[in-house]
């Protein structure tokens, strides 16, 4: 019997997270003229990652993105609010947008956070969006629950036509809305990755509104045309409840031009 507890030990406690994952992907599009890296961060949950969160500052500062994407639950009840602050303070060198998640807008504080991250320089997206640069517009979609509250009108105009669009919002499981909006790019989290995974194959154990095994838990799919690129993020909702073969991840993408279209 000892045996056997020690073996499910050892399966359990190799399979917590020991290190920060690092995700790559391309996406080309003929809007695209110049190459952009985007940093993909999600669901920190007001975890520590290291002092002032040097251990994600480190990553970042050595891909070098072009702009940070956070895409919801940055923070959490009844936690340290000041150590997600630190993550807003090591990236006050660089351009971050951010939309909020369902953790974010269960604290009563939340409009005093927006208006803190505004004066620290990030651009809160909230049912609004904004240029980044001559070739890519962004908005973001507030967190509604567990169903939106804007149609796929409503969401096409957040953001201005011309350009290749990136929608931030924080469940993947709007599958309806994101498979008709004229967004090629939606970026979400949520899922933590299915919390749990089965080594070997990676699958999610469970996912919030999808329950078990859900389809929907990182990775990049395409729907209808429109790519939903889920981040793992970097936290577990309840810190009672580890990740189990799930490591934290920092996802970066770089959008290209296709071949025809470079200058």
């Amino acid at each position: 019997m000892l045996y056997i507890l020690g073996v499910l030990l050892v399966i359990f406690l190799s399979g917590l997270p020991y290190k920060i994952d690092i995700r790559k992907d391309e996406i080309e599009s003929e809007k695209i003229h110049r190459p952009v890296k985007v940093c993909v961060l999600s669901d920190l949950h007001c975890r520590p990652f290291g002092k002032g969160q040097s251990r994600i500052k480190k990553i970042i500062d050595e891909e070098n993105p072009d702009f940070v994407v956070i895409s919801g639950d940055l923070f959490d009840t009844g936690r340290n609010y000041d150590v997600s602050f630190d993550l807003i303070r090591a990236l006050q060198n660089r351009t971050v947008y951010f939309t909020s998640g369902n953790h974010d807008n269960y604290l009563p504080e939340m409009d005093e956070f927006r208006d803190r991250m505004r004066k620290m320089g990030v651009h809160v997206l909230e049912d609004q969006g904004e240029r980044f640069n001559e070739d890519i517009v962004i908005a973001g979609l507030c967190d509604s629950g567990r169903t939106p509250v804007l149609s796929v009108e409503e969401v096409n105009e957040l953001a201005e036509k011309e350009g290749f669009r990136i929608l931030i919002s924080h469940r993947p499981n709007h599958i309806d809305l994101y498979s008709k909006i004229d967004y090629p790019l939606i970026i979400c989290g949520h899922v933590h990755g299915g919390q749990w995974r089965i080594p070997f194959i990676w699958k999610g154990i469970i996912g919030p509104q999808q329950g078990f095994f859900p389809k929907y838990a990182d990775g990049i799919h395409n729907l209808n045309g429109n790519l939903m690129y889920i981040s793992r993020g970097l936290a577990s909702a309840d810190g009672r409840i580890p990740r189990l073969y799930n490591n934290p991840e920092i996802g970066f993408i770089l959008l290209k031009p296709k071949e025809e279209n470079k200058q």
